[in-house]
């Protein structure tokens, strides 16, 4: 993973030259373990990797991928807690059925067992699917949209997912 953040941090400094300067300072594997408790998830090891590297960014709405900006812990927690609020509410049974685009179940609206990493700020988010269809990996890196029933696998792992920003120079 650290080869892979290094890479991206290059890809950052030619492509996104202000994003570079909002990246957090890395999270402690404490943090992470107190996060994993309240949202009752083991992470992937990736993504502790991750984060023990940059946890996320300042909010300061300088998108990183494409249009969107990575998750600090907090924000993952705080993102998971309202989802899963809404969904202990009720408030996704009268949603349509997803629409998935790969191996992503679709009994889910949301799925508690989506680690969000990634938000443009309007509600759609980069998410970390533990709980894959069959024929899915976990880990897998998958679209969640709040107003649009597509679920789309866009990676088979976090590092696929950054890899393929990096060889994609599309700024």
């Amino acid at each position: 993973m650290k080869q892979v953040w290094n890479e991206f941090e290059q890809w950052l400094k030619t492509n996104r030259p202000k994003a570079v300067g909002t990246l957090n300072e890395a999270a402690a594997e404490s943090e992470i373990a107190a996060v994993e408790q309240k949202m009752g998830l083991t992470f992937p090891k990736n993504l502790k990797d991750w984060l023990m590297i940059h946890n996320g960014q300042r909010d300061e709405y300088i998108a990183v991928i494409e249009n969107y900006t990575l998750l600090p812990l907090e924000e993952i927690l705080y993102t998971w807690q309202t989802l899963k609020e809404l969904l202990d509410g009720g408030e996704f049974e009268d949603f349509p059925e997803i629409e998935p685009i790969g191996p992503v179940k679709k009994e889910f609206w949301w799925n508690p067992r989506w680690i969000s990493i990634a938000t443009n700020g309007g509600g759609d988010d980069i998410c970390i699917d533990l709980d894959p269809d069959e024929g899915g990996k976990i880990g897998q890196i998958i679209t969640f949209w709040h107003d649009w029933e597509q679920r789309e696998v866009i990676a088979d792992s976090l590092e696929e997912w950054v890899t393929a920003t990096i060889s994609h120079t599309d700024h």
